[in-house]
């Protein structure tokens, strides 16, 4: 249309591989790995940074989580967006211009 194609398909695919990348993340759930509680030290000065840590991991876990979430509705909502704006070009420039009459160029 412009000079150039979009790949729509491709789009969509960006977006789904992104929900399958934060799914499997979600399955991953490495936080969980750090102990928790008093990880057999009770009284130890680690017990509290051993929570800091699990719950930093958690955090970040979650914040690219989400960001993979709004990555993938974005590109969900591109692939729509030009899906339906090449749809309606498509039918604009399909449609066969009417003459007005009037005079024609030489």
């Amino acid at each position: 249309m412009a000079g150039y194609d979009v790949v729509i398909e491709k789009i969509r695919g960006t977006g789904r591989a992104a929900t399958r990348v934060a799914e499997g993340l979600r399955g991953a759930t490495c936080s969980a790995a750090v102990p928790s509680g008093d990880a057999g030290m009770p009284g130890a000065r680690c017990v509290g940074k051993l929570a800091a840590v699990k719950q930093a991991l958690r955090d970040r876990e979650q914040g690219y989580e989400r960001r993979l979430d709004t990555h993938a509705a974005s590109m969900a909502k591109a692939a729509d967006l030009y899906s339906s704006r090449e749809d309606a070009a498509t039918a604009d420039l399909s449609v066969p211009a009417q003459s007005t009459g009037g005079r024609k160029p030489v």
